[in-house]
């Protein structure tokens, strides 16, 4: 197994003989992040071009830190359906496998709710019908929906593969186990070899931005691991 920091709060840890890449910590801007460290690149096969990149994602425990949302798991995940082509039928980035979120139960759910709406937008014709379009229009923009994600709205559920982290251990996949240590701690085991993330921010230290690259300093609180 392998880690690598991407930003503070932020960390990759791949398991390669067991195809599982695992982005620990999803910020704003963390698919930026990925592609300027180089972890999201463009390749191609089969004459098609798309990205590279993890193949899950790690929530935090703390949905807030330094006034700033640690779980925006929408644009990670969005990367890995349509631009990796992992929800795409067909496509040479579609293995089989569904990208995979983990974290405590409450984050899990509160993100598979909000990736959905994400993914979607208003569901039903009856919900844009209650938002103000008329039947024809909603009608119209159902149709361009289901074009859109391939003739059915899917659970989140079927379109990731959820893993709740409790007081024990977990595999995620081909003998690759989680284990929460503390908060914001995670240890992941595979083969013999054991490999920490810590996804809490320094003391002092809000995400960094990426257009400039420095960490933000603030005086925002920080909580004990």
């Amino acid at each position: 197994m392998t880690k690598t920091e991407i930003v503070p709060g932020v960390s990759l840890v791949e398991a390669e003989e067991a195809g599982l890449s695992v982005l620990c910590g999803c910020p704003e801007n963390v698919v930026k992040h990925l592609i300027k460290t180089g972890v999201i690149r463009e390749t191609e096969s089969r004459g098609v071009q798309y990205e590279t990149g993890p193949n899950a994602v790690l929530l935090s425990d703390i949905p807030v830190q330094c006034g700033m949302f640690s779980n925006l798991a929408e644009f990670p995940v969005l990367q890995m359906l349509y631009r990796q082509g992992k929800g795409i039928p067909g496509h040479p980035g579609n293995d089989g496998t569904r990208p995979m979120l983990i974290g405590l139960r409450e984050q899990v759910t509160a993100q598979a709710e909000y990736i959905y709406l994400g993914n979607y937008g208003l569901p039903l014709v009856r919900d844009l019908e209650e938002a103000g379009l008329s039947k024809k229009v909603a009608a119209e923009r159902m149709r361009m929906k289901l074009a859109f994600s391939f003739g059915s709205i899917k659970k989140t559920e079927e379109l990731l593969e959820l893993k709740v982290v409790d007081k024990d251990a977990i595999e995620l996949r081909k003998g690759v186990f989680l284990r929460r240590i503390g908060l914001n701690r995670y240890e992941f085991l595979y083969a013999g070899q054991t490999v920490q993330v810590d996804m809490n921010l320094p003391p002092g230290t809000c995400y960094a931005a990426h257009l400039t690259g420095f960490l933000i300093k603030t005086p925002c609180a920080h909580p004990s691991p």
